[in-house]
């Protein structure tokens, strides 16, 4: 009777064999297909006879065995490995488990408003407006829904919609002051971003008082001018007084700061690691 042990090293060898077979018949394709010179040819041919030797590979090995060919070059891994940080597994991990949550429950707005969060942390700024979306959609009266679109659009440095949905979450939660600060970061950057073309029409609207301008093209500008100006204030009926007073040199201390930091970071953005509220 044939013990375990025994059975077990003969399939051991089995395995070696295997793998040396394969190894055998890589370097006889190379034989054939390779680009080797005479003296190469030579080298793996030796080579050839010692695998079989060594292992035992003679024609009752290789019926035994089979012809089944492995491809050798496809067992290795060459895509380089990718370092990341526990920081960023957190953050992956809580977009997978809202996922997950969400197919249990595709109609709980707080998961899509929270997994909006997650992606803002991993900077898919797109899905996080996709998630806040849904979230509203669910529950039109989401006020943090609002505030986290908010800060996905500033990300992307659409701060006219941000400060849309900002104006939007404050109206369902008044006096939430990361809102209102957040509101104001988007207004001094909106200001900054349209306040060379106000400025420009500003300018023009004093000329044009003193007489029609002839020219067309003039004429067009001034319109799209006041056509934005009409409807940031239908959004805001203080926006363009507020404009006003920030492009008037007699009211410089009332203008709107402008940041100095190119790199937008809304308040609920700057701690990276903050978990999503519920």
């Amino acid at each position: 009777m044939v013990t375990f042990t025994r059975l077990w090293s003969q399939l051991w060898i089995l395995k070696k064999q295997c793998l040396i077979l394969n190894v055998v018949n890589f370097l006889q394709d190379e034989l054939i297909n390779g680009n080797l010179n005479d003296e190469r040819k030579e080298s793996v041919d030796v080579a050839i006879q010692c695998l079989e030797t060594a292992f035992e590979l003679d024609t009752d090995a290789r019926t035994k065995l089979g012809n089944e060919k492995l491809d050798l070059l496809s067992l290795i891994n060459i895509t380089p490995k990718v370092e990341v940080s526990e920081e960023q597994k957190k953050k992956r991990s809580s977009v997978v488990e809202y996922t997950k949550a969400i197919q249990l429950d595709p109609t709980n707005a707080v998961y899509y408003c929270n997994r909006a969060a997650a992606y803002s942390r991993l900077e898919k700024h797109l899905e996080a407006i996709n998630d806040c979306k849904e979230a509203i959609k669910l529950d039109p009266a989401y006020g943090k829904a609002y505030g986290r679109l908010g800060i996905a659009y500033s990300n992307l440095n659409k701060y006219e919609d941000a400060r849309a949905a900002y104006l939007t979450a404050l109206k369902y939660d008044p006096g939430n002051a990361m809102y209102e600060t957040n509101l104001k970061l988007a207004e001094e950057r909106l200001f900054a971003d349209m306040g060379n073309v106000f400025t420009l029409i500003y300018h023009m609207s004093a000329i044009m008082s003193m007489g029609e301008s002839g020219d067309p093209h003039f004429n067009a500008l001034f319109q799209a001018g006041q056509t934005l100006a009409s409807r940031m204030q239908s959004a805001d009926p203080t926006f363009v007084e507020s404009l006003r007073r920030s492009l008037d040199p007699e009211n410089n201390s009332s203008a709107p700061a402008e940041t100095t930091n190119n790199d937008f970071t809304p308040e609920d953005s700057k701690e990276s690691d903050r978990k999503p509220e519920c």
